[in-house]
């Protein structure tokens, strides 16, 4: 099957690329920078790649005609809501036109399970006159994820101070390998069009407790301690200089620490049953552990 994506700064993007390159799927990625994707996969994978900008100037001639489903993997930061929704229309609308030109027949938007404007560019979509399927996507546990990233940065600290939220907001995070499961079997099933679909795993917990299991299962003793009053301005200070997270990792991280990433619309898991990895063994993965 030909399948295109774009949105490949997206670790989640990059990685189901990959996955479905390994299911034989032909794969090609938009990207505008050939250079910065073999920066993260390799090019064993065989990976057709096509330079193009979904904002500024036209799209490249070398859309394949024959592609028959479309991934766009949103990538905008969360906290930059207004500006975010504004850019993504733009984008999706240009992405839209060039399919119109293929034999596209199944477009996949994928986004995070905390984007409450999504129902925007749904509208938009489903008046595109391809058969579509909205996916929000919770937690990711993978190597080099944002979850695995973070916890590993605060792993490293001899005491963990966080906002209250961080032991009462309820998080859902999913093993990469399992997202991938899906979405190979997701691929033209008219089971799934116009639908949307939250993805997230087997359990639901605190992000305190996702931490204590992270700790349990590397064997590390840390103290933590929530603190109500524990504002915005310093929740981020904490984040970005005291703990050692990217900019963009530490802010998308408080605002999901502030909302319950629970799945709402979680009928993917009754329409493909797939046996999704405990926790503490999607960590234990992620990490290489035996």
């Amino acid at each position: 099957m030909k399948v295109l994506i774009t949105g490949l700064n997206n670790y989640l993007a990059r990685n189901i690329a990959v996955c479905l390159a390994e299911e034989d799927h032909q794969v090609t990625c938009l990207v505008r920078n050939k250079a910065f994707f073999y920066k993260n996969v390799p090019e064993k994978y065989g990976i057709n790649l096509i330079e193009g900008d979904l904002f500024r100037g036209t799209l490249p001639a070398g859309l394949d005609k024959e592609t028959q489903v479309a991934l766009y993997f949103n990538q905008s930061p969360v906290n930059e809501i207004g500006i975010r929704l504004e850019m993504e229309l733009i984008a999706v609308q240009k992405y839209v036109r060039a399919l119109k030109y293929t034999a596209c027949r199944h477009l996949i938007y994928v986004t995070k399970l905390a984007d409450e404007s999504v129902s925007k560019i749904k509208s938009y979509i489903s008046k595109s006159g391809l058969d579509y399927t909205v996916v929000r996507i919770s937690n990711i546990v993978g190597k080099g994820s944002a979850l695995m990233n973070i916890l590993s940065n605060l792993a490293k600290q001899k005491l963990v101070v966080l906002p209250k939220e961080f032991a009462t907001s309820r998080c859902q995070p999913i093993h990469l390998l399992d997202v991938c499961a899906y979405f190979n079997k997701m691929l033209l099933d008219a089971n799934a069009y116009g639908q949307t679909f939250d993805v997230g795993g087997p359990e639901v917990m605190t992000y305190k407790e996702a931490f204590e299991r992270y700790l349990d299962v590397t064997k590390l003793k840390k103290k933590v301690w929530a603190l109500p009053g524990l504002g915005m301005p310093m929740s981020v200070f904490l984040g970005r200089y005291v703990y050692k997270l990217e900019q963009d990792a530490a802010a998308a991280f408080l605002v999901y620490m502030r909302r319950d990433l629970v799945t709402v619309n979680n009928g993917l898991s009754k329409l493909y049953p797939v046996k999704l990895a405990p926790f503490g063994m999607a960590i234990r993965y992620a990490l290489g552990l035996p």
